[in-house]
């Protein structure tokens, strides 16, 4: 076998030993009880989490121009919320999207009841909360409804499910439904439902399977219910939610930390009406990819190797074979492969997951000195016979 070809075949055994480790220690980490914890931090981590931090880091943020959020939280008389609601219809907006569940009547107030019915009945363009209840804890099985008490007696009425998958270990939520299929029936996400009513086309077919929700930083006015009429100019012509902003009970983890439902559907909706829905690189490109980087870094560093050998000074040739040294360089390539998929994510919405990639990059010496072992062991075995 010449020279070339063993060198050719270390790279490629070299490279793949590298993601052999990583996936050893995987496999202890997530196999182990006593590594519960980080197991589900690692489970729960996406590597765009990084990359909100960076966008998080710029100094402004931008302010939508397409949400806006009427805040509710103080008024509980549905009296009032009608008043409340009928004085955001008068700003005119392109669609309202009601995070509220008017479940039963309320005997002590029916005038409440009766305002708030005629608000659903007269305005076309209000889609009201619609609640599965979920016995799995997981977002999978949903055994029953929380509908608005004049849903059956209003057959026009617009509802959505205002459901978002969650993991069932508390991790961040990622993900809106386009639309869920309960009991043979399919019923869009207050998020498609919303979206396609202010584009006035359906944007993206409904089906029973969720979305990937952008988090790219962004703010959202927030209006109190009793100003709706001075800043009108922000609510004409948008999509308009009118929920609680301070409700304790409806926090939700996010990438972006903790955040009240109501601004998760303002997520949804700017992802989805943007078309700013993040797409994963298929699987096989992202191992080619993945694969190819170490390949590289496995030929960078034995081209370092030779050209440390080549300096006269020996105290240079000391200093630059230190794991010091050699860990900077892998953490400046590290770095570069890491903005790679930045300006992928930012520029295109591409979500390509490089932590195998990263963490094998890390274990590449290691791998040379199994490789080197076992070549050894092999060779001396050979001389034997």
């Amino acid at each position: 076998m010449s020279n070339k070809t063993e060198k050719i075949i270390r790279y490629i055994v070299a490279s793949a030993l590298s993601f052999g480790i990583v996936w050893l220690y995987a496999q202890v980490l997530l196999n182990l009880n006593i590594f519960n914890p980080v197991k589900h931090v690692m489970k729960d981590y996406s590597i765009t989490d990084f990359y909100y931090q960076v966008l998080n880091m710029e100094a402004e943020r931008d302010t939508s121009r397409l949400v806006t959020i009427v805040d509710m939280t103080e008024l509980t008389d549905r009296g009032d919320i009608a008043y409340a609601l009928s004085e955001v219809l008068e700003q005119q907006p392109k669609v309202v999207g009601v995070d509220i569940k008017f479940e039963g009547l309320k005997p002590e107030n029916p005038i409440g009841d009766s305002l708030i019915m005629d608000v659903a009945k007269n305005n076309a363009n209000v889609v009201f909360a619609l609640q599965f209840i979920d016995d799995s804890y997981d977002g999978t099985l949903f055994t029953q409804a929380r509908r608005s008490f004049f849903a059956d007696s209003l057959p026009q009425l617009k509802e959505a499910i205002v459901n978002m998958p969650f993991d069932k270990y508390g991790g961040s939520k990622r993900y809106f439904f386009l639309g869920k299929n309960v009991k043979g029936c399919l019923m869009p996400s207050m998020i498609k439902r919303l979206s396609d009513e202010y584009a006035g086309e359906e944007i993206v077919p409904l089906k029973d399977k969720t979305m990937k929700v952008n988090w790219s930083p962004v703010d959202f006015r927030v209006i109190p219910y009793d100003s709706v009429s001075y800043y009108g100019e922000y609510l004409a012509d948008r999509i308009v939610l009118f929920g609680a902003i301070g409700d304790d009970t409806d926090m939700h983890l996010t990438p972006q930390g903790r955040m009240p439902g109501i601004k998760l559907l303002g997520y949804g909706v700017e992802t989805m009406v943007g078309q700013k829905d993040l797409k994963d690189v298929p699987l096989w490109v992202t191992v080619l990819v993945s694969f190819l980087i170490v390949l590289l870094i496995k030929l960078f560093f034995d081209r370092y190797d030779n050209f440390v050998k080549n300096r006269k000074s020996d105290m240079l040739r000391i200093f630059l074979n230190t794991s010091l040294v050699k860990g900077f360089i892998k953490f400046l390539w590290m770095a570069v492969f890491m903005y790679f998929g930045f300006v992928l994510f930012v520029k295109y919405n591409l979500c390509i997951n490089l932590a195998w990639a990263l963490s094998a990059i890390a274990f590449i010496a290691m791998a040379d000195d199994l490789y080197n072992v076992a070549h050894k062991s092999l060779t001396k075995s050979k001389k034997k016979v």
